[in-house]
């Protein structure tokens, strides 16, 4: 593999206009803070944002072609990226259509459910309000949801009761020989906030493996299976989970929830029981709204990753000194750390 400390190397090696060819601009230390919700995280190696499916594809089996290492960057939720940035290629995935299918001709008989198609850079929320307009009901549990559908399907995102695993039905990925396959919900064996497709190993400090730039499967689009509904009554619900999410969670620059909630129990009633409402370090703070956010008021340039990071085992620390809770960090880590 080329050398990601070389990028003067790695400039004349990989012949960055290549893609230029098939409609791909590559960029050169991007800072990446801005498009993530927390708005912290260094720079990438290389950059390049996709709108059109096919055009990620393309670009997937071209880094594949050239040895450069790829990750795929969507709604920017739900992760920390490093203050060292990425190694290799972020991709920027901004593939967003999504559309209402019949089940296929051969299946009307027996299916009396509808299909979301959505690509993986769809804002998922975005995608759950169109299944509401059109008096569908199984995805408007999304609609507070943060992220893309790509992120979701990855990480089996849930809220008020539901998750993808429920709904999904299938999903073309490019597998490891750059391929495009199908794939069922069953592939994906999903578990709480996890899949197949995961990666979030703890290391014995709590914290999840960093995700760096590599050579893994790409999701290009999912397909949901819903079910015909009264448009009243699933605005209704959707209104009302859009509601509870403006009530109690903050609106600054946030990771989302942060840790994964023990057995039986609430991490943010944990948190807010040791008295860590409003903890800070740097410019990340623990929200007084609801203990389970750590948010970055300030915005780019305010709070730094490790900053968050430091917060984070201070919470674990005391959480599990005053309560013997052993917290595990849902936030995925990006980067070099």
């Amino acid at each position: 593999m080329i050398a990601a400390a070389d990028p003067v190397v790695q400039e004349s090696a990989l012949a960055l206009d290549a893609p230029a060819k098939f409609g791909v601009q590559i960029e050169r230390a991007v800072p990446l803070a801005a498009m993530t919700t927390m708005r912290v995280g260094g720079a990438a190696d290389y950059f390049a944002t996709v709108t059109q499916t096919h055009h990620l594809l393309k670009l997937v089996r071209w880094a594949r072609a050239v040895d450069l290492p790829y990750l795929i960057l969507g709604g920017g939720s739900n992760i920390l990226i490093s203050d060292r940035g990425v190694r290799g290629l972020v991709i920027h995935n901004r593939c967003r259509h999504v559309r209402i299918d019949a089940p296929p001709c051969c299946n009307v008989v027996h299916d009396d459910g509808m299909y979301l198609m959505a690509e993986s850079g769809a804002a998922m929320a975005g995608a759950a309000r169109t299944s509401v307009r059109a008096g569908l009901t199984g995805l408007e549990w999304a609609v507070s949801v943060p992220g893309t559908v790509g992120g979701a399907v990855v990480g089996n995102a849930g809220a008020h009761g539901g998750e993808v695993k429920d709904c999904l039905h299938t999903a073309l990925l490019v597998d490891a020989a750059g391929e495009v396959q199908e794939y069922t919900n069953a592939d994906f064996a999903y578990a709480y906030r996890t899949s197949s497709l995961k990666q979030n190993r703890h290391q014995e400090n709590g914290l999840p493996q960093p995700l760096r730039a590599g050579f893994g499967p790409v999701l290009l689009s999912a397909n949901f299976r819903l079910l015909p509904a009264n448009v009243d009554e699933v605005t209704a619900r959707a209104d009302g989970f859009l509601g509870h999410r403006r009530r109690t969670q903050p609106v600054e620059a946030s990771l989302g929830s942060t840790f994964v909630n023990p057995p039986g129990d609430y991490a943010g009633r944990l948190i807010e029981a040791a008295g860590l409402k409003g903890a800070c370090v740097g410019g990340a703070v623990v929200s007084e709204l609801h203990a389970n956010f750590i948010t970055n008021p300030g915005g780019v340039g305010h709070a730094t990753a490790q900053d968050v990071i430091d917060l984070i085992q201070m919470i674990r620390t005391t959480v599990l000194t005053d309560f013997g809770v052993s917290l595990d960090v849902e936030v995925q880590l990006v980067g070099e750390w």
